[in-house]
């Protein structure tokens, strides 16, 4: 189900992107990139997380974008760790001037 929604929101940022190509668009000036693994939200089908290490232990850091606040998505590579577990790296453009979260989780001492 989740390789199934990140497919789609590939495909269709694609297919959007095309139409601002048409433009003479240049990304650069109007997006921001993050990379990392996309992952479906719990609940709220109009928002992506994107975890820049999945494979991280602790501090798993992680963002929160709208789904109307892509631009583009770019398939770059699939990732694995030492136990075989793997998963899909991304690159998304974001763009600017939007609103998104970023959480990073701390220790309380």
């Amino acid at each position: 189900m989740t390789e199934q929604y990140i497919r789609g929101l590939i495909e269709k940022s694609r297919k959007e992107f095309e139409l601002q190509s048409y433009r003479n668009h240049d990304i650069h000036e109007s997006h921001v990139p993050y990379e990392g693994t996309p992952r479906k939200h719990p609940y709220d089908a109009n928002v992506l997380i994107l975890v820049p290490d999945p494979f991280a232990d602790r501090e798993k850091t992680f963002y929160e974008f709208t789904v109307d606040s892509i631009g583009l998505i770019e398939e770059l590579q699939t990732i694995s760790n030492e136990q075989g577990d793997s998963a899909i790296k991304v690159r998304v453009w974001i763009k600017k001037g939007k609103t998104a979260i970023k959480s990073t989780p701390f220790v309380v001492g």
